[in-house]
Formats: C-alpha cells, sequence, structure tokens
C-alpha cells in the first residue's frame, strides 16, 4: 500500500509542478475618506469673517440676537439672547471674562433713569434683579455683561434688540455651567442661595461681532436683518476702545 501511494505521489509531481499558483486573496482597503468640513470651513464658506481661537471661546452675533459657545472650534451651546437696541447698542468688540457672580444687585445708570425704564434705586439680588440670578462679568471691568433677565419672557420675540447694551442669555445657567467646568445643579445651588458669591474664571475669549449670514451647525449660511443698520458685516474691535468707567450700557453692579 505504502508502495502505490508513493508511485502516485511520483505521477502526480510534475502535474502539481505545473498548476498555477493561486495567490491568497487581500483584503480590499478602501481609499481614505474625506475629513468632514469643520465650523471654521463654514465660517470661511459663508465668508464670516472670523477666526475661531483655540479652547473655548464665546461669540455672540448681534444680528442673529445668538450667543455660541464653542470649544475647539466645535460649537457646543447656542442660545438666544436680547441686545442692545440701535439707539443703545451692544459693542462689537473683543474682551474675555473675568468673574461670575452669582446673585447680583444692580443700580440704574442716569440715563436709563431719564428714559423713565428704571426707578433710581438699587435692585437687591433676586429674581426680580434685572440681572437676574448671575452675570458674567468681562475685561478689563466693563460695564457690559453676559447676564441672566428678570423678563425671561422677552426671549420668545422675534426682534430681541431691547436692552441697554448688555447682552441677556437665555440659557445662562448652561453658559457658566460650561464656562466654569461646574455641574448645572451647582450652578443652581449659589443662584438660589442666599448671598453674593463671585467666582473667577479662565479668561475665556468673548466676540462681540457683527455678522449677517453666518452658518448653523451643518453648514447651511443663514442669514440676518441689519438691525443696526450698519451694512456689511462687521468685524469687532479691541475691548481697550471701550470705557470701563463712567455711564454703563447696562447699568452697574452695585457695591463695585
Amino acid at each position: 500500500m505504502r508502495l502505490g501511494f508513493a508511485i502516485l505521489a511520483t505521477l502526480l509531481a510534475p502535474l502539481v509542478a505545473c498548476a498555477p499558483r493561486i495567490e491568497p486573496m487581500r483584503p480590499v482597503v478602501a481609499p481614505p475618506a474625506a475629513a468632514a468640513p469643520s465650523f471654521q470651513d463654514h465660517l470661511d464658506a459663508s465668508g464670516v469673517p472670523l477666526d475661531l481661537p483655540d479652547g473655548k471661546a464665546i461669540v455672540v452675533n448681534v444680528p442673529a440676537f445668538e450667543l455660541i459657545a464653542f470649544e475647539d472650534a466645535l460649537p457646543i451651546l447656542r442660545s438666544r439672547v436680547i441686545v442692545g437696541a440701535e439707539a443703545t447698542p451692544t459693542p462689537l468688540i473683543e474682551t474675555a471674562t473675568s468673574v461670575v457672580r452669582f446673585r447680583p444687585s444692580w443700580r440704574p445708570t442716569p440715563t436709563m433713569i431719564a428714559t423713565g425704564a428704571y426707578e433710581d434705586r438699587r435692585w437687591p439680588p433676586g429674581r426680580n434683579n434685572p440681572l437676574g440670578l448671575a452675570a458674567i462679568r468681562l475685561e478689563p471691568g466693563l460695564l457690559v455683561y453676559l447676564h441672566d433677565t428678570n423678563r425671561r419672557d422677552l426671549f420668545a420675540r422675534e426682534d430681541r434688540a431691547m436692552s441697554f447694551g448688555c447682552v441677556r442669555v437665555e440659557r445662562w445657567d448652561e453658559l457658566i455651567a460650561w464656562l466654569l467646568d461646574w455641574d448645572l445643579a451647582d450652578v443652581h445651588r449659589l443662584a438660589e442661595g442666599s448671598r453674593t458669591v463671585d467666582v473667577a474664571t479662565e479668561g475665556i475669549p468673548v466676540i462681540f461681532g457683527y455678522f449677517l449670514t453666518f452658518p448653523a451647525d451643518d453648514g447651511t449660511a443663514q442669514r440676518f436683518a441689519d438691525v443696526y443698520n450698519r451694512g456689511p458685516d462687521v468685524r469687532p474691535t479691541d475691548r481697550t476702545t471701550l470705557p470701563t468707567t463712567g455711564p454703563a450700557c447696562g447699568g452697574a453692579l452695585a457695591g463695585n
């Protein structure tokens, strides 16, 4: 039997040598996918004159009545805002956060009192305070704030250019939690507490811009009315052009 197998192997050897060699199948590798466009790409494609910084940044687009919190050039949070009226516009500046004040007190400026919008008195902390339950102060001690409000019903309006220059933020609590890297519950605990508390922040860039075209998260270009009748997009100016003393666009944090 073994001899028979040996003879058979000898006879088949030439045939095996002449048989075509079958290479093992190699996996099919798909070509690398094109990188998805970044939000900066969307800005550039929309012609928006804005370069987003690395890390955290806050952009207020006045004509859109919107605040956007960015992290590494990605939109993290969008909130409706109320901005300055045409007669008392929100200044178009680049600045940075400095302090979050929970439960602020507030006093209106003489100009605000003269319009009849506010009484000449100090507003104590609480829900009836025009700054609401918290205000974000900006460098270098600017008298313009990002803050809560006692008139949250006004966020439902389509035209929200109605403040004396400060920016009222609908999602103020989420913005502060993101800014401080806190849980939302900790923000509410201080906001609903019994005393005024200041919490220093890192100097997160804040850009007040005037962009008549601005992309949605998916890159779709959105167009907005020219609420201040300024014409084309306006680049923010350096914060040093804005006074830090004297009448405040949004009143003064009492006790400062």
